[in-house]
């Protein structure tokens, strides 16, 4: 059965908007799994607010990490070919660019004032649809500097006397307070090329789920030609064997045309959940806020950092406060009624076949 992955679409001169995306995308072409594609471009139709949203039969699947997983189960795994030490250093790997890399990213898309009024929110501009166009880029933005904060990183006076060579900015740059991103995304860039060495792919002769991982995070460092190609100047002329490799996998993974299909209709999105089952809704709503506030009941689970708290607290009551208002107007305004009987009355309800995980890697992600 051919699967569905819904991602955000192409845009920067690179394989989709979303790092995570573009991740799984390379994944599945990889595998040489039978899939096609659905540019969805809107988070909320996923059930936990995230793409990349795979739909496998009757399973849905949101998120890197549980698509993966579920992909493993199936006995899909990209790292089969690994050794035991190979395979721990894909998951440090892994793990370093899905944080630096993304930090960086964010840094130069969202703090640098003038790569997000000319390239990021027009670009986000014409991927969505109203009225998120105007809502999604500024929500965006905020998320990313709630990220950031702990680098205490901020970009003031943007282009206010700098030189218009990227050569001589960068020099200027250096001596400047904004350099502690652009030595970050150096010190990572220096990890990642000293691993490659003079290999095709991160492990050898034959890309592997950390050459996918990488790749995704690095091509939106490497091909968005914006107003300030800090890291793109970087790659290129600091790491030029990096700037090859990513050349090399987007042309092993993505120099064809994947297959479009339609968005199915049984899709779960986050308000088709709240349809479905609202009493389930709010209680997984309420579980978060438990775990958010420390309840004992959450303590078995991984510990969150300050990040991930943040983000999680600001959409459970974004989320719920919206419902809320929704549920008042229609109420209000008689669009449905509501009434209450026994708790033996038949409930109808939507069934859904999806995983879930015990936790969300927003500190690798920038909820909507």
């Amino acid at each position: 059965m051919t699967m569905q992955l819904y991602v955000w679409s192409p845009a920067l001169d690179a394989p989709s908007i979303d790092p995570k995306c573009i991740v799984v995308e390379a994944y599945l072409r990889l595998l040489e799994v039978n899939f096609t594609i659905v540019y969805a471009n809107d988070p909320q139709c996923s059930p936990t607010g995230e793409l990349p949203l795979l739909k496998d039969g009757t399973t849905w699947v949101a998120g890197v990490d549980r698509i993966l997983a579920h992909l493993a189960k199936r006995g899909l795994d990209g790292n089969r070919e690994l050794s035991p030490e190979q395979k721990a250093e894909y998951l440090a790997y892994s793990a370093m660019t899905e944080e630096k890399l993304m930090d960086c990213m964010l840094f130069t898309w969202y703090a640098d004032m003038t790569n997000f009024v000319k390239n990021i929110r027009p670009t986000y501009a014409k991927i969505l649809s109203f009225p998120s166009r105007y809502l999604v880029p500024i929500q965006l933005k905020k998320n990313a500097k709630a990220r950031l904060a702990k680098y205490s990183v901020e970009i003031t006076d943007d282009d206010k006397g700098l030189p218009q060579n990227e050569v001589e900015e960068m020099k200027e740059l250096q001596r400047s307070g904004w350099h502690y991103m652009y030595r970050l995304a150096r010190e990572t860039y220096a990890v990642l090329d000293s691993q490659l060495a003079d290999k095709p792919f991160m492990f050898g002769e034959r890309p592997s789920t950390l050459d996918c991982v990488v790749f995704g995070y690095l091509a939106l460092h490497l091909y968005p030609n914006l107003a300030h190609r800090r890291l793109q100047h970087i790659l290129i002329n600091e790491y030029p064997r990096l700037a090859s490799y990513c050349d090399r996998v987007k042309e092993r993974f993505f120099s064809t045309e994947q297959s479009q299909s339609e968005a199915a209709q049984d899709i779960p999105s986050l308000w088709r959940t709240f349809c479905n089952n609202p009493r389930a809704f709010f209680s997984n709503i309420k579980q978060d806020a438990m775990a958010y506030m420390g309840n004992s009941d959450a303590q078995d689970k991984p510990k969150k950092s300050d990040a991930q708290l943040e983000f999680e607290r600001k959409r459970i009551w974004s989320i719920a406060g919206g419902v809320t208002f929704l549920l008042a107007y229609v109420i209000y305004n008689g669009i449905v009624s509501v009434e209450f009987g026994d708790d033996d009355d038949e409930e109808v309800g939507y069934e859904m076949d999806y995983e879930e995980d015990e936790m969300y890697d927003d500190e690798e992600d920038v909820d909507l």
